[in-house]
């Protein structure tokens, strides 16, 4: 087994263990309560990484991979975006009309890529799995785009809009958008560099991306969440001799 295997299945593995800690974190702190989405999207990956594994551990089975990779690829980008839509609730929950807004710009755009990627799959050129390959490129392509858009979002308005970057709902979507951030780059690299050395180092930053967002999803929802500073509260005698002060203070 030489170093390039060896080092591709820590990285394919190692990712999926770590996410067995993150359910154990969302189920000790009850926020499977807060994001029952995510919480399914995290036992999702492990179910689809133990069947990937299982069919990539038997041999001959390239063609059934090939299409269970697929299969469960699609459902991944449908959970995506229902992770997308629970965390832009939460993070803009003072804001109804952001909201309401992001919801249907998200519903609008997952419509639009399931479209095109069906369309894509049915009258691309080619054999019926070349076809269905490139759909779910499409979609996928296309679901990393949006979820790059919401952390791109995030990070210019989060100070406009008082979102604190300790919240958990922000340190999910910073994962994803670090997560799909390195799959559009590889997306364009892959056009350039078309090589199987290339292809191959480009597989080892993905794999190695997800890591990395799996340890920012253990590390924001392990850390406490600073809670807001508390108000001064003042008296209504206070209150009225201010008033005073400025009516005079105007007078002259």
């Amino acid at each position: 087994m030489n170093w390039h295997k060896v080092l591709s299945l820590f990285l394919w593995i190692t990712p999926h263990v770590l996410l067995g800690v993150l359910a154990v974190v969302l189920c000790k702190r009850r926020l499977y309560r807060e994001f029952p989405v995510f919480f399914a999207y995290v036992f999702y990956e492990i179910a689809e990484f133990i069947l990937l594994f299982a069919l990539y551990s038997i041999p001959g089975a390239g063609k059934q991979y090939a299409y269970a990779y697929c299969a469960t690829l699609l459902l991944s980008v449908a959970l995506r975006f229902g992770v997308i839509d629970e965390v832009s609730k939460d993070l803009f929950r003072e804001s109804q009309f952001l909201k309401v807004s992001a919801r249907r710009s998200l519903r609008c755009v997952t419509g639009l890529l399931l479209v095109m990627g069906v369309l894509l799959a049915v009258y691309a050129p080619g054999e019926n799995s070349a076809k269905w390959i490139a759909g779910v490129s499409v979609v996928n392509r296309g679901a990393a785009m949006v979820q790059c858009g919401l952390l791109l979002s995030l990070l210019l308005f989060s100070r406009f809009l008082g979102l604190s970057w300790r919240r958990p709902a922000f340190g999910i979507a910073l994962g994803l958008g670090v997560l799909t951030s390195v799959d559009l780059a590889m997306f364009a690299l892959r056009t350039a560099f078309a090589s199987w050395v290339a292809v191959e180092f480009f597989n080892l930053l993905i794999t190695g991306a997800y890591l990395v967002c799996v340890s920012i999803w253990i590390g924001y929802l392990l850390a406490p969440e600073l809670e807001p500073a508390s108000l001064t509260v003042v008296s209504r005698d206070e209150v009225e001799t201010w008033n005073r002060e400025l009516q005079h203070f105007l007078k002259h």
